[in-house]
């Protein structure tokens, strides 16, 4: 009873401190500019990056600001899509009311004339409530679901907008449903694509193997979704006595302990580049590697977006949201590695088990002869694997004849 009693009196002061901030700011009468808001996390990013492109062609001749995700905004700021980038914590826009006063404040002193929200699954004290600070004339969002929003904050933060674009309510990948509201909100058809990210920057020779490489990214947002360790030990010691490529171990500086843990696993000896990157460099070291193996994380649409093959250990959660990618797109697609159950789509809320510290049954229920089938389809694609092999390209090609 305490716990939901503070968290409606946290948001009841965030609320507030945003509408002080609103009023005390003086309104720009002439605003002409557009407020992007998006907020969510690194892949989100990645798979929507093919609608962004299409912000200019909806507003020509708009200077244009996003509100992005600290986690990604140094990436952001690789694009020409915008003319401005501000980096926003989400942590520290719902737990710090000091934090959240001087973004909300930068924010409201610019001043704009559009808000849009990016976002399908939007959050009422973030990208919500940044629309409604921002003091545009039109505020735009996607309908949107609940996934991240209780029934009565979205009946709350709807009448924040302006106009709310419908939404198809069938399932729908997020690469199709970003093309969705791009085609809403430009008034004309945008084909949804796997997005490309062009060549970011020159490596430095600390980050650049000296033979052909293959990476395993072993983290994930959460335990529940990381595939056991002593599984990826087995498949990279299985793939380096196949092919003799380094396995390169890659994650954030959070992730350091696991991709230790992981090495101490492996018989082969493994790179480490846990933390040793930014993200634009984490970008180039997967468009060197061969194939890339990982939970389903950021590291394999990124992989996708750079045309490298890679290997999804899939679970149910989210299934088809973000993962697999479906056939209509073109592209050196991520291959999945799945274990499918009755109860997939739970939006993680498992029932199978209580215990949240450890992988769920549908992580866990990948086997390591599924992961290495398909280190051998990657290996081979000259062979026609029931369509499951990512489309070949010429990079594919010249990092395979770099084996031979």
């Amino acid at each position: 009873m305490i716990k939901p009693a503070l968290k409606l009196l946290r948001a009841v002061v965030l609320l507030a401190c945003d509408l002080i901030v609103s009023k005390s700011v003086l309104k720009r009468s002439n605003a002409s500019g557009v407020l992007v808001v998006r907020l969510d996390a690194i892949g989100d990013f990645v798979l929507w990056l093919d609608s962004a492109k299409e912000l200019r062609r909806c507003f020509p001749g708009k200077r244009i600001t996003l509100v992005a995700n600290a986690s990604w905004a140094d990436l952001a700021r690789q694009f020409d899509y915008w003319d401005e980038v501000i980096p926003a914590s989400l942590t520290g826009l719902i737990k710090s009311p000091l934090y959240r006063w001087g973004i909300i404040r930068q924010i409201a002193e610019v001043g704009f004339a559009v808000a849009v929200q990016m976002q399908y699954s939007r959050v009422f004290l973030a990208g919500d409530s940044i629309i409604r600070a921002s003091g545009a004339r039109e505020r735009i969002a996607s309908v949107g679901d609940f996934s991240n929003i209780r029934t009565d904050q979205k009946r709350i933060s709807d009448r924040w907008h302006t106009q709310l674009l419908q939404a198809s309510p069938a399932a729908m990948m997020e690469i199709d449903r970003n093309a969705e509201f791009m085609s809403a909100l430009t008034g004309a058809p945008c084909k949804a694509a796997v997005p490309l990210i062009p060549k970011l920057l020159d490596l430095p020779s600390s980050l650049c193997p000296s033979l052909p490489y293959f990476i395993v990214f072993p983290g994930a947002s959460v335990p529940i979704r990381e595939w056991p360790l002593e599984k990826f030990a087995s498949v990279i010691d299985d793939t380096v006595r196949l092919t003799g490529l380094i396995p390169v171990l890659c994650g954030s500086g959070a992730e350091k302990e696991l991709c230790a843990s992981l090495s101490s696993f492996c018989s082969a000896d493994c790179l480490d580049y846990s933390g040793r990157t930014s993200l634009a460099e984490f970008t180039e070291v997967i468009r060197g590697a061969m194939f890339l193996i990982g939970n389903e994380t950021s590291a394999v649409h990124i992989a996708a977006a750079v045309q490298t093959p890679s290997i999804c250990i899939l679970g149910g959660g989210h299934y088809g949201r973000f993962m697999p990618y479906p056939d209509h797109l073109d592209g050196v697609k991520p291959l999945v590695a799945m274990s499918r159950m009755d109860c997939f789509n739970c939006n993680w809320r498992c029932v199978q088990t209580e215990n949240r510290d450890e992988p769920f049954p549908c992580i866990t229920g990948v086997s390591v002869e599924q992961v290495m089938a398909m280190v051998e389809r990657i290996l081979d694609p000259s062979v026609d694997h029931d369509g499951q092999m990512p489309a070949v390209d010429a990079n594919l090609v010249k990092k395979l004849g770099a084996l031979q």
